[in-house]
């Protein structure tokens, strides 16, 4: 009796793990959900995919977030992966051999049991119990032979999905986004060509339970190919500045569809010239040099400025005086002579009177001198 529960136990033994799927390594795959609720896509499209939650959740907030793999470290993944699922598949082909040679154990043991049970009473009962005893002992021995290498592949597994775990990124907290639609997706448009995605999910279950899952994708993205900068000029190469003045430069970068036109502006005098945003302010006298340079290849230009004195200004009476159309050299308004208008004849006037008066009575003066003269020495 004792026998026949062994040999029912031992087949129960072998039946399970006959049935029993083996663990597989799913590439790049960290599993964390330990009740099995969340289920991933194989494959996605355009970057979207459906996340599967379990049945027995009813109510659930379900978050999700892309956390981009660097391509050393998704090298690193890759060649763990292909390394891992060589060793793999030479346990495979170990543990199948096991197996078929397990199975015709069984089938010798099998032969030796019916054997003895048909001739157990008969002269050869010793014998053939002997024969049914040493085919069970081989049975069981190429029975526990397949178990060990059936441990030693699931070890090899659970080996390569930790390395890989080690190195795939984990999720940021304050980076969930919540899916209405238990659906995710990447934008294809912020990359271009392969880049490897860690796709982390959150559920929250309505009793506050939190599971989490991941699994790593592999996407095309679709952005423009960069346009890198060749060089850059400034739409002035020297400036002359006086103090408390500004000039703002103009940057030029080359290509003009250049990707990343951002640029950085230095002065190497401060004390002189300030720049900010290409605008230069002169704040005292001296030079000073102002510098433009890409932050795509670092090219750069310069602008030497120079700054002068600010000029001293004028007086308000010098000042109206620039308003005056009359020639500079023209004496003051109280020093002109009233009868006298520049590029014109002499006017006439109260003056000019008085002068013809006096000229005339000079005149009558010297008639009656001469003529007095005359009657004294008798001239006719």
């Amino acid at each position: 009796m004792i026998k026949k529960i062994k040999i029912i136990c031992v087949l129960f033994i072998l039946i399970g793990i006959v049935l029993c799927p083996l663990s597989k390594v799913n590439a790049y795959s960290v599993e964390l959900d330990p009740e099995s609720l969340i289920s991933l896509p194989f494959i996605i499209t355009n970057g979207s995919g459906t996340v599967t939650i379990s049945s027995s959740v009813t109510n659930y907030s379900l978050y999700y977030q892309a956390v981009e793999i660097s391509n050393s470290v998704f090298s690193q993944i890759e060649k763990i992966d292909s390394d891992g699922r060589a060793e793999l598949d030479t346990l495979e082909e170990e543990y199948t051999a096991l197996r078929t040679e397990m199975n015709n154990l069984k089938e010798i043991y099998d032969k030796a049991k019916e054997d003895y049970q048909a001739g157990k009473d008969g002269d050869q009962s010793e014998t053939l119990e002997t024969a049914c005893e040493q085919a069970k002992t081989n049975y069981t021995n190429k029975m526990n032979e397949y178990d060990a290498k059936i441990e030693e592949y699931n070890a090899k597994v659970d080996e390569i999905n930790n390395n890989i775990k080690n190195l795939t990124p984990t999720y940021i907290e304050d980076k969930w986004i919540q899916s209405t639609d238990n659906k995710f997706s990447i934008d294809l448009t912020k990359f271009s060509g392969d880049q490897a995605f860690a796709v982390w999910i959150k559920l929250v279950t309505n009793d506050n339970k939190t599971y989490y899952d991941e699994t790593t994708y592999t996407m095309t993205g679709t952005k423009k190919a960069e346009v890198s900068v060749t060089s850059v000029s400034l739409n002035k190469t020297t400036l002359s500045l006086e103090e408390g003045s500004n000039y703002t430069l103009t940057a030029t970068i080359s290509p003009s569809d250049a990707t990343n036109k951002l640029v950085d502006w230095t002065s190497d005098n401060e004390n002189v010239a300030k720049v900010e945003n290409g605008k230069v302010t002169a704040i005292s006298e001296g030079t000073a040099t102002i510098t433009v340079k890409t932050r795509d290849g670092n090219y750069t230009a310069s602008c030497k400025v120079t700054v002068t004195k600010k000029a001293q200004s004028q007086n308000p009476s010098s000042t109206d005086n620039k308003n005056d159309k009359t020639n500079v050299d023209t004496p003051k308004e109280e020093k002109k002579d009233g009868t006298v208008v520049l590029g014109k004849l002499p006017q006439t006037g109260s003056a000019m009177t008085y002068i013809i008066v006096f000229s005339i009575c000079v005149l009558s003066v010297i008639g009656i001198i001469c003529y007095k003269k005359m009657k004294v020495y008798n001239f006719k």
